[in-house]
């Protein structure tokens, strides 16, 4: 039986080994990645919570969210509605953007690990479709809002809490549910321990507590095991390795250009129009922060103006700053690099929590001109941003900071 696994470290190009036995966190001895261990998964545990995360998300999306009533006035939302509002004010692409990261994608990750488990408890040999959904998985991870959503619409209802009475409806707490399950089914997912279970068999000959560059090889974006450039696919995972290419600095430059250029008119222009007693008035993301903050709202504009206004700019500049200290091969604060680098990667998500709050005030303020709020100009353009922003972090090749380069 194989006893370790050797692979590639995304993060640095290191060729470990890494115990596949071990329940201890293992980690790549040169920067520190994470490349193994951790509690055994329990394939029947991890399958029936999915299974119940399913079903919480199928009834959330039919059920009433929220409603509220001012002036004699009731309305009531679904989860559908967030999207289904925006598609009829013609804003296409967020409406798409609000369903797929919100419940379509976490949807999909939970069908895929149903079938990986399902297929991992039977005796039979993993085949190909079982190979792509475990790809699947890995890939689809970083694109589930759906917590991000919670906080974005509980950021909404507190906004309109001053003008109407809000209701919580049996939507809501399903949905609670379904975002609870659904983080704890990815927290017991570990892809590592999914690739360690493959054969390992027809991997190259490579040496151990080298970088695989310096060998004439490269790692699998999505197992890390060492591959040959001579094949157009992974031997352990089947994932395309032209997919490398998509790591490199005048990609992320670009994207990191084209998100500052969107930034100023996300900001410049209303993100959302709210009409009252027949009054229009447009709102910025900046205007709906001191909004917050003179409602007395003081923690949640904080949230609004880190979110919405620091994590965006703070991630171009850091992002920026990377890409100069990688060109200038600084190798004394390396690891540190890495760990900015990290952070910057996992708290660019949660900017999206602006456009969550549209989404849902669209889909429940809608009373003529008594009261109604309708998407802003800059709602598209800040989600785009913030695409851009998270498609930068993925194409940032830290493996540049190991390298030896001319100064």
């Amino acid at each position: 039986m194989t006893t370790s696994n050797r692979c590639v470290c995304p993060d640095c190009d290191w060729v470990v080994d890494v115990p596949v036995t071990t329940t201890e966190v293992f980690k790549c001895p040169r920067c520190g990645h994470r490349l193994g261990g951790g509690a055994p998964v329990s394939e029947r545990h991890t399958l029936a919570l999915a299974l119940a995360a399913l079903i919480l998300a199928l009834v959330s999306l039919w059920l009433p969210f929220v409603g509220y009533s001012a002036s004699g006035v009731s309305q009531t939302m679904s989860l559908l509605d967030t999207s289904a509002e925006l598609l009829h004010f013609h804003e296409r692409l967020l409406a798409i953007l609000v369903l797929f990261t919100v419940w379509v994608v976490p949807v999909l990750y939970l069908l895929a690990i149903c079938w990986i488990f399902t297929r991992l408890l039977g005796s039979g040999p993993v085949g190909p479709v079982t190979l792509y959904f475990i790809r699947t998985v890995v890939q689809l991870r970083v694109w589930m809002m759906a917590d991000v959503f919670l906080l974005g619409a509980l950021v909404s209802l507190i906004k309109i809490s001053g003008l109407a009475a809000v209701e919580l409806a049996s939507g809501f707490y399903t949905f609670i549910a379904f975002v609870v399950l659904q983080l704890w089914v990815a927290n017991n997912v570990s892809r590592y321990q999914l690739w360690h279970r493959l054969p390992h068999q027809q991997a190259p000959q490579s040496e151990a507590g080298r970088a695989a560059h310096n060998q004439g090889l490269s790692g699998c974006v999505c197992c890390q095991a060492p591959n040959s450039p001579q094949h157009k696919k992974c031997w352990r995972c089947g994932e395309t390795l032209s997919l490398t290419r998509w790591r490199g600095w005048r990609l992320t430059l670009a994207l990191l250009i084209a998100a500052a250029l969107l930034l100023v008119p996300a900001h410049v222009l209303p993100v959302m129009e709210t009409t009252s007693f027949g009054r229009t008035q447009p709102n910025t993301i900046i205007g709906g922060v001191l909004e917050l903050w003179q409602g007395g709202d003081a923690p949640i504009a904080i949230i609004v103006f880190v979110a919405s206004l620091v994590i965006p700019v703070a991630k171009i500049l850091t992002l920026l700053v990377l890409l100069y200290v990688a060109e200038r091969g600084n190798d004394s604060t390396v690891k540190n690099r890495v760990v900015l680098y990290k952070v910057t990667d996992w708290i660019g998500r949660w900017s999206m929590i602006d456009i969550f709050v549209v989404a849902v005030l669209v889909a429940l303020v809608r009373s003529g001109q008594l009261m109604s709020v309708y998407p802003g100009n800059a709602a598209l353009a800040f989600a785009l941003t913030v695409i851009l922003t998270m498609l930068a972090a993925m194409t940032f090749d830290t493996r540049r900071f190991f390298m030896p380069t001319t100064k």
